[in-house]
C-alpha cells in the first residue's frame, strides 16, 4: 500500500528551485544604491526624511515619504552579528523570497479548497511563482523594495484566511497587523489591500458584509494602526504626506506602463538594465562552473530573452470562459479584479507603473489565476487532463527557468550595468580615510549607499553641490577633497563631469585624474580626480 506524499511537502521543490537559482544570481552584479537605500540611516539618523529623538538615540521611522523603515530596523539588527557584503544583503531578501512562496502555496491551496484539484492548484501556482523570472531578480536584488511587501502581504493573506475558517481574534488581529507593518514597509501596498477590498465586495458581497460586524472591524482597525504605527505617526507630524506627496491622477505614458506589464510577465523587462544591451562590447568568458553553466546552458538552448508566460495567461483566460460554471469561477474573478484593481492603481498615478520593481507587486495574484484555472480545467479531463497539467507547467517552469539564466549567463560574461556594476566593490576597497584625502566628493548618483555601507559610516563623504555656485567652489578649493565620478560613458546623470569641470576651470582649477577604477571585465567605470591650481 503506498502512502500519500504529505502536502506540507509539495512546495519544498519549487522553494529549493527558487534558492538555488538566487544562490547563483547573487554574487555578479554589484550592490545597487538603491537596493541599499535601507542603509542609509544606519549610521547617518539623518538620512531619514523622518525620525523621532528618545533621549540621546534618533530612530528612523520614514526613510521616504511612502517607505518606511522597516527593512532599516531589520538590518541594523543584522550588521550587529555580521559584516555588511551582498550575501549578507542579498541572503535574507532570498529567503524572505522563500517564504512568500511557501505562503503563496498555502494560500492557494485554501482558497480553492484542500481538495486534489486544490492542492494542484496550489502546486502549479507555486511552481510558477518560484520559475517567475522578474519575481525571482527582484526578490533577490531588492531595490524596488519589494521582497518585505510580499512577504507581508501573504502572511497577512494566509493568516486572514484563518480567521475566515476559525473565527479566531488573534488570527484576525495578526492578520491586519502584520499588513499594517506592510503599509509602513511601503505604502503601495495599498494597491493589492485595495484590489483585495473591490474583489471582496464585487464578488463577496454577502459574505464580506455579514463578516463587518462591529467587534471584528474595531480589532482589525486597531491592530492595521498598530502595525502601522510609525507611518500614521508620520503622516499625523507631516499632514498627510504620503498621499499629498505621491498620489498624482495621469493618463501620461500608460503606453509604456503596458509594455513593462507585458515586460515582466514575460521576463524581459530587465534586459538592459539589470544586464548590458547586446551590443555592449566588453564581454569576458566567464570564469565559475556556475557561470560557464550558464553559457553553456544558453548555448545548448538558444537566448531566452522571454518566456512563454504571456501565451500561459491567454489560455488561462479561455479556461476561465469555458470554466464558468465552475465551483471555483468566484475565487478565479476575485483573483482577476485583484490584479486589475492593483495595477489600475499604478498605471493611472504619476511616476508609478513604469518599473518591473512596481508591476511586481501584482505578484502572486494573476498566477493564482493561473494555477486554478488550470488546475480545474485539468479536473475536467480525468483522462489526459493530469498529465497534460504536467506537461504545460514543466513547459512553462523550464522556459522561466531558462529565461532566468539568460540573466545569468550575461552576468556571467558582461557584467552588471549602470548602477550594478561590480567596480562598486573595487571603488570601496581603494578609497580610505586618510591624512592626504579627508574628504570624497561624489559626483554622481549610483554609489553613495555602497561607500557608507562598506565603511560602516566611516569614510568622509560629501554629495557635490552642483548648481550651487558657492558651495562647489568651496569644494573645488578644498586641498584635501577627492572628487569620486563615473567615466564619461558611464555617468547616470548625464554631463555631471562637464559641469564640474566647467566650475572648476572657471575658478583657475584644472582637473587632474588620480585613479580609475575598472570593473571585472577591464571597463573603466569609476575615476578619482583632484582638482589642482592652474598657472
Amino acid at each position: 500500500m503506498t502512502r500519500k506524499l504529505p502536502a506540507w511537502l509539495v512546495p519544498l521543490f519549487p522553494v529549493l528551485i527558487f534558492f538555488l537559482a538566487g544562490l547563483a544570481l547573487i554574487p555578479y552584479p554589484g550592490l545597487q544604491n538603491d537596493e541599499l537605500f535601507f542603509s542609509g540611516p544606519i549610521y547617518f539618523p539623518d538620512a531619514a526624511v523622518y525620525q523621532v529623538r528618545a533621549g540621546a538615540l534618533q530612530i528612523p521611522f520614514m526613510v521616504m515619504s511612502y517607505t518606511g523603515a522597516l527593512k532599516t530596523w531589520i538590518y541594523a539588527a543584522l550588521f550587529e552579528f555580521v559584516a555588511p557584503t551582498e550575501w549578507s544583503v542579498r541572503l535574507p531578501v532570498l529567503l524572505m523570497g522563500m517564504a512568500s512562496v511557501w505562503l503563496t502555496w498555502l494560500w492557494v491551496r485554501r482558497i480553492a479548497s484542500p481538495d486534489t484539484t486544490g492542492t494542484r492548484a496550489a502546486a502549479v501556482t507555486a511552481i510558477l511563482l518560484a520559475t517567475d523570472t522578474i519575481f525571482q531578480l527582484t526578490n533577490t536584488f531588492d531595490w524596488g523594495p519589494v521582497a518585505l511587501q510580499h512577504l507581508l502581504l501573504m502572511a497577512g493573506l494566509v493568516t486572514l484566511e484563518r480567521w475566515l475558517t476559525t473565527d479566531s481574534r488573534r488570527m484576525l488581529a495578526l492578520g491586519f497587523f502584520l499588513w499594517g507593518l506592510g503599509m509602513w514597509d511601503k505604502a503601495l501596498l495599498s494597491w493589492p489591500l485595495i484590489g483585495i477590498a473591490v474583489g471582496l465586495l464585487c464578488v463577496y458581497p454577502r459574505e464580506t458584509m455579514r463578516r463587518l460586524r462591529p467587534l471584528p472591524v474595531t480589532i482589525a482597525i486597531l491592530s492595521f494602526l498598530t502595525g502601522a504605527a510609525p507611518l500614521v505617526w508620520y503622516n499625523v507630524a507631516r499632514h498627510g504626506e504620503t498621499a499629498s506627496a505621491n498620489a498624482r491622477f495621469t493618463t501620461k505614458d500608460l503606453r509604456g506602463k503596458v509594455s513593462i506589464l507585458r515586460g515582466t510577465v514575460d521576463g524581459s523587462a530587465l534586459f538592459g538594465y539589470i544586464v548590458y544591451p547586446d551590443s555592449t562590447p566588453g564581454g569576458r568568458p566567464p570564469r565559475t562552473r556556475i557561470g560557464r553553466a550558464a553559457v553553456s546552458l544558453s548555448g545548448f538552448f538558444g537566448v531566452h530573452k522571454t518566456n512563454w508566460m504571456a501565451p500561459a495567461y491567454g489560455l488561462g483566460l479561455v479556461c476561465f470562459v469555458i470554466l464558468w460554471r465552475s465551483p471555483r469561477r468566484h475565487v478565479m474573478a476575485f483573483l482577476l479584479i485583484v490584479t486589475a484593481v492593483a495595477w489600475a492603481q499604478m498605471a493611472f498615478n504619476q511616476g508609478t507603473g513604469g518599473a518591473a520593481h512596481h508591476t511586481i507587486l501584482l505578484w502572486p495574484f494573476p498566477l493564482a489565476f493561473l494555477g486554478i484555472a488550470f488546475a480545474e480545467a485539468a479536473a475536467r479531463l480525468p483522462r489526459f487532463g493530469t498529465p497534460a497539467l504536467a506537461i504545460l507547467v514543466t513547459f512553462l517552469a523550464a522556459e522561466n527557468l531558462l529565461n532566468t539564466n539568460e540573466y545569468l549567463a550575461e552576468l556571467a560574461t558582461r557584467g552588471g550595468a549602470g548602477g550594478w556594476t561590480d567596480a562598486i566593490y573595487r571603488l570601496a576597497g581603494s578609497v580610505e580615510k586618510s591624512p592626504g584625502t579627508n574628504w570624497y566628493g561624489l559626483v554622481d548618483w549610483g554609489y553613495l549607499n555602497a561607500l557608507r555601507l562598506f565603511h560602516e559610516g566611516d569614510l568622509p563623504v560629501f554629495v557635490v553641490a552642483d548648481g550651487q555656485p558657492a558651495e562647489l567652489k568651496r569644494e573645488i578649493e578644498t586641498p584635501d577633497c577627492v572628487f569620486i565620478q563615473h567615466t564619461e560613458d558611464n555617468q547616470i546623470f548625464s554631463g555631471v563631469n562637464d559641469r564640474l569641470r566647467q566650475t572648476a576651470a572657471d575658478l583657475g582649477y584644472g582637473e587632474h585624474v588620480e585613479r580609475v577604477i575598472h570593473d571585472r571585465n577591464g571597463r573603466a567605470v569609476f575615476e578619482l580626480v583632484r582638482f589642482v591650481k592652474t598657472l
